[in-house]
């Protein structure tokens, strides 16, 4: 069967059940408009697991029989290395570092989540 979205949707359909998400913006403690933001985006993440492993996926049957792998080699990543950010805060961080974020700078990131967070009184 052809596909029918991004790939990273299949993706994000299997994992997002597992998601760590808090109820409030771990900058400013809002609970509004939440989103839920990956320090290593999901989309390049693939890229680079695809790149690695020679695939080229063309058909939902593909995406779907490697997305349980692709999740498990990067667990951590998926998972852990996640925060949820109101959605103003989620804009800002991607204004700076752009809307698909490479990978290098998920450090970065995490470092400029926290200094916002500081400026917030939310230690």
């Amino acid at each position: 069967m052809e596909l029918k979205r991004d790939l990273i949707k299949y993706i994000r359909d299997k994992a997002k059940s597992k998601y760590q998400k808090t109820g409030n913006c771990y900058i400013c403690g809002s609970d509004q408009n939440l989103d839920f933001h990956h320090f290593y985006s999901l989309t390049e993440l693939l890229e680079e697991y695809m790149k690695k492993h020679k695939l080229e996926i063309t058909t939902e049957e593909q995406i779907l029989d490697i997305r349980e792998k692709f999740i498990e080699e990067n667990f951590d990543k998926v998972y852990n290395k996640a925060v949820t950010l109101c959605h103003k805060h989620h804009l800002k961080l991607h204004s700076i570092y752009g809307k698909k974020p490479k990978l290098v700078t998920a450090e970065k990131q995490d470092r400029w989540v926290k200094i916002q967070r500081n400026k917030h009184g939310m230690v």
